[in-house]
């Protein structure tokens, strides 16, 4: 029997889009293109889309009972989809209580009835001559509100940082959010030409050549693509998500950061406020002294920027705060200083957007606050227009986290996973611990929301999995039976051995998260569990000044606690190695395959380096170098290892995230040189091919001889930096030699061989 598309007579751009990706999907998997049409034939089986509220076919039959009704909540992103008979004829009902959660809708009929399966890096489809959804009868309803990512502003490699991402990268992504059921997401990834736009009499686009070499690191924000290209850019992801009927907050004003520096000709307008404890003390990140009137309205004129420029119908808006600031030289007197920043910020919300709502960021509370103080600030807002927006209730230390900050029952609140800094790009996650939390938060009806909010994106898979299960439907699967329907979703006829080895690794996964910060004071017999500041991540990478430096008591103890808990998944490592290396070769011309085994065997391999580096510094403190020979001898051959492993997936290149860069849009002449420097410094060093390869390994050599020997190379280390800066990307770029599987293979003899190294 002919089939057709019975499209919603009304209804925002979403219903739209829920149309033509149905359309779009039933020809991938069929072959066949079904018209789409606003009447009913009479006679033909229909694909209907849209509750009654949008579709004119559904009004008659929801009002004389012939359809019952579909149990969703108008208005929400509860959807049905429900197959009837009518006249011999087939109908499915694909109806959604809004625009995106028909989307939703249409993409849940394709992976429930025709095998398709939804990835950030492609999908899988599956091929029917019929689709049959004969007795469907399926209502789903999400437990949070809020459900979604925040995308960083870090630059590098090109399938982690956002801010690479083109506009068909951004639409692909924007797709993959909706396929998943999020409707939520934030843009950390640069001020654009926000500043221009707002100022334009102030302050001028700068030329695309521009040089600023004088700023070391990440605190070089160079731009690569021009601004007036970067403004149109976030101008169209945002107007392409919004025809999803996605959610996207406002930042309030700018936070004067290294991503969101205040442009230069802005100085002389502005005294920005001192800092007692002498942090950003460069002028453009620096912050707004809002005690100012003056300064208030530019802050605020800013965040007007957001809304008239890319966000007309901005009802959410996001404040940090004076986040990582000390002002004043007192503890007091800087606390209220930050508590009466958040009410000022409030009340000019509440004169120019009055139906708005604001988002409080977590960050500042988990380093900077008391919980004492974060439970003082709750105090002082009003639930009816405000949130928390805790994207770190993942941090080791309870004591830091929305458990002792009075907001379960008392408070709305978004329970969120930090994840990962930008040099934790491997798999991990404490996922029994984020179970255990998470288990409160669903608990708790004022948590409204569950979010992802790393500093690079696409590093992890499985806690992408684990996002989009648990924010629609709170731990209704275990992480292993996640990994297990991962993996019969995206390798087919190959899950089986692929879930074997995901299942292997999951206690080394589980093994390793991004920490946070503790303030237990050290006589604490729990202190020994957690970080007492943030850097404890930053040693995934070998880093020579940082590496040599690294003597605080604090971590030192910390480093012994880890040991402790990683020697009971030290022959994991091995065993993970071992099983990508005895799969067939041929498995490694599937994309998702080669991805994932890169992905857990530079997990495995890398893993193990952490925690060689911990111990070659606690034999240090002990004055035992000669057992740090032991260490290195081990270290240097998975080091080269990793580096040659890398150079199998462009991933993890930066030459080649560079001339995709090109491929988009004209780039800075003088780019290259910003994006090492980006990519080099002590806080975004990663697992990056070129620099592994031509710059780590040679590090590592000096810095091993520096520990055991004594012997300062600062020298060489220098003149090292000074190579590889000078050295082009192009000519560096991976010629993988031989079998991928060789590599992996020997990298397991390697720690076979180790023996008890901790």
């Amino acid at each position: 029997m002919k089939k057709l598309i019975l499209a919603p007579n009304k209804g925002e751009k979403a219903y739209a889009r829920a149309v033509e990706a149905f359309a779009d999907m039933y020809f991938k998997v069929t072959g066949v293109t079904l018209p789409i049409v606003y009447e009913d034939d009479g006679v033909s089986d229909l694909y209907v889309i849209g509750s009654d509220a949008v579709n004119t076919w559904l009004v008659d039959r929801m009002l004389s009972g012939e359809i019952k009704n579909f149990g969703i909540r108008y208005g929400t992103d509860d959807y049905c989809i429900r197959s009837i008979n009518e006249g011999g004829r087939n109908v499915v009902i694909l109806a959604g209580g809004r625009g995106r959660s028909t989307v939703y809708a249409v993409y849940d009929f394709f992976e429930r009835f025709a095998d398709c399966h939804y990835f950030w890096d492609g999908d899988v489809i599956g091929h029917k001559d019929e689709i049959n959804a004969d007795g469907a009868d399926i209502l789903e309803i999400p437990r949070f509100n809020y459900r979604g990512l925040r995308y960083f502003a870090h630059r590098g490699l090109h399938r982690f940082q956002a801010e690479h991402w083109s506009f068909e990268d951004w639409k692909a992504e924007i797709d993959w959010m909706v396929k998943k059921r999020l409707n939520f997401f934030m843009l950390r990834i640069g001020m654009d030409d926000l500043w221009q736009r707002v100022f334009p009499d102030d302050v001028p686009y700068p030329d695309q050549d521009q040089e600023n070499y004088n700023r070391i690191g990440y605190n070089d924000r160079t731009i690569f693509w021009s601004l007036q290209y970067r403004g149109e850019l976030r101008k169209k992801l945002l107007e392409y998500a919004f025809e999803y009927d996605l959610m996207h907050p406002e930042d309030c004003g700018t936070m004067s950061h290294w991503y969101s520096p205040t442009p230069t000709e802005f100085f002389d307008k502005v005294k920005f406020m001192d800092q007692s404890d002498r942090k950003y003390l460069k002028p453009e990140t620096q912050i707004f002294d809002i005690r100012d009137d003056g300064q208030m309205e530019i802050y605020m004129k800013l965040t007007e920027g957001y809304v008239n420029e890319y966000n007309p119908n901005a009802s959410i808006f996001h404040t940090i705060g004076m986040a990582e600031r000390f002002m004043l030289p007192d503890r007091d007197s800087n606390m209220r200083l930050k508590l009466f920043a958040y009410r000022r910020i409030a009340q000019s919300l509440r004169e120019k957007y009055p139906n708005s709502k604001l988002m409080i960021a977590s960050w500042d509370f988990i380093g900077w606050w008391k919980s004492e103080e974060v439970r003082a600030l709750l105090g002082e807002l009003d639930p009816e227009r405000t949130m928390l927006l805790d994207y770190t209730s993942d941090i080791d230390d309870p004591d830091q986290s929305f458990l002792n900050w009075g907001t379960i029952g008392k408070f709305p609140w978004i329970f969120g996973l930090f994840h990962a800094y930008e040099p934790e790009s491997s798999l991990k996650g404490q996922y029994d611990r984020n179970d255990e939390r998470l288990r409160v938060a669903a608990a708790d009806p004022m948590c409204q929301g569950m979010i992802f909010w790393p500093e690079l994106s696409h590093s992890d898979p499985l806690i992408l999995e684990y996002l989009t299960e648990n924010s629609w439907q709170p731990l209704k699967m275990t992480v292993e039976q996640i990994a297990k329907r991962f993996c019969e979703r995206r390798y087919g006829d190959r899950a089986e051995k692929m879930n074997e080895i995901w299942q292997k690794a999951l206690p080394l996964i589980k093994s390793e998260d991004w920490g946070g910060i503790s303030q237990r004071d050290p006589s604490d017999p729990e202190a020994k569990k957690y970080n007492r500041n943030m850097d404890v991540h930053r040693k995934m990478w070998f880093n020579y000044e940082c590496f040599l430096a690294e003597k605080d008591q604090g971590k030192l103890t910390h480093f012994k606690y880890k040991l402790e808990q990683y020697r009971e998944v030290v022959p994991v490592s091995i065993e993970v190695l071992d099983m990508i290396a005895k799969l067939p070769k041929a498995y490694f011309d599937d994309p998702f395959i080669l991805r994932d085994a890169i992905d857990l065997a530079r997990t495995a391999i890398g893993r193990y380096m952490q925690r060689l580096m911990m111990q070659a510094k606690l034999y240090e403190a002990d004055g035992e170098r000669e057992r740090i020979v032991a260490l290195r001898d081990t270290f240097m051959p998975l080091i080269r290892d990793m580096a040659e492993l890398l150079g199998y997936n462009p991933d993890f290149s930066m030459h080649e995230s560079l001339e995709r860069l090109k491929k988009e849009a004209p780039v800075n002449k003088n780019f290259e040189y910003t994006l090492k420097k980006n990519s080099l410094n002590y806080y975004c060093r990663q697992y990056a091919y070129e620099p592994t390869k031509y710059l780590y390994i040679k590090e590592c050599e000096l810095a091993f001889s520096e520990i055991i020997t004594g012997e300062k190379h600062e020298a060489e280390y220098k003149e090292l930096l000074d190579e590889f800066y000078a050295t082009p990307l192009s000519e560096m770029k991976a010629e993988p030699q031989g079998d991928l599987r060789s590599v992996i293979s020997h990298a397991a003899d390697t720690l076979r061989s180790a023996g008890e190294l901790f």
